[in-house]
């Protein structure tokens, strides 16, 4: 698929972390979004619900950037987890409309899928002045940059993490 060179920066940045199956981007307008929609099958079950019903359906111009990560399920991964739970952690806490959430689908349909659809949902959510996208693309680039940043600027933590010493008490 031929993404724009700022979704496929952040795309590219976010598979090069330890542990990534996966990822995929896209901008989807929330404006024609009600919150009855978020119990029909498909796609709309993988929407913000919180922030649509929060709102009472989409806003005027509301844009949702969905980035959806599938992580290996190894060490590395768990890793690469964490790291990017961090990293959206302090975005937000800085003034960014953005979080990170978990999705699957349920334990059976037509067979057993407990064990292989757990993904994560990274989402900003923003107004668009038009229908260009300019501050979507703005904003997809900055993600792209401060998460290649702060790779960068914990790599020795990723050569060497901490080991999870099952006291709960120090996390």
């Amino acid at each position: 698929m031929n993404y724009p060179k700022e979704v496929q920066h952040l795309i590219d940045v976010i598979s090069l972390l330890p542990g990534v199956a996966a990822c995929f981007c896209a901008p989807k307008h929330l404006s024609s979004v009600t919150p009855e929609e978020l119990s029909l099958p498909g796609e709309f079950g993988d929407l913000p619900q919180v922030a649509v019903m929060r709102t009472g359906g989409g806003r005027e111009n509301e844009v949702l950037i969905q980035t959806e990560i599938i992580f290996e399920r190894t060490y590395e991964a768990w890793i690469s987890l964490e790291f990017l739970a961090w990293w959206v952690r302090d975005w937000a806490r800085s003034g960014h409309q953005i979080q990170m959430r978990p999705v699957a689908l349920p334990p059976r349909g037509f067979q057993i899928q407990l064990g292989r659809t757990l993904k994560f949902l990274l989402e900003y959510i923003l107004v668009e002045e038009g229908d260009e996208f300019a501050a979507t693309l703005k904003t997809v680039e900055s993600m792209a940059e401060s998460i290649a940043e702060s790779f960068e600027n914990y790599r020795e933590c990723f050569e060497s993490p901490a080991e999870f010493t099952g006291e709960v008490d120090d996390i």
